[in-house]
């Protein structure tokens, strides 16, 4: 296999990773989102290297590279723009996990402040006070 051809595959898993990722985060499957994050970073490494022979084989073959180039670059951005919508979304339930968080708290000190008053009243009724 050419490493032109080993690279655009790595960047294709990538794409379908990043897509897992999003369902992931859409499911708020954190632990499938770690898998597939998982899964990117021990895929980089063989990218750069992919990166580097493509280069060299382009350079040996001489040939007008601008073809090669703008498509490595289209595949490129498609993913980048994939990995910052994954970065909205994540960005997105962060901030509903802490609306919902910052909800539930103020309803645990309501409910304290209930269980408060209510107590203080019982404690007066045994008391023969109220």
């Amino acid at each position: 296999m050419s490493a032109e051809r080993s690279l655009f595959e790595a960047y294709r898993e990538w794409q379908r990773l990043a897509k897992a990722c999003q369902k992931a985060i859409s499911l708020r499957n954190w632990d499938f989102l770690l898998q597939c994050q998982g899964a990117i970073k021990e895929l980089q490494p063989s990218i750069a290297v992919a990166t580097l022979k493509v280069r060299d084989e382009w350079n040996l073959s001489r040939a007008d590279r601008t073809a090669e180039e703008t498509r490595l670059r289209a595949t490129i951005l498609e993913l980048m723009a994939l990995l910052e919508a994954n970065k909205k979304l994540l960005h997105d339930s962060r901030e509903m996990a802490l609306t919902k968080r910052k909800e539930l708290d103020l309803a645990g000190q309501n409910l304290r402040r209930i269980q408060i008053s209510y107590g203080s009243a019982q404690r007066a009724t045994v008391r023969g006070i109220a």
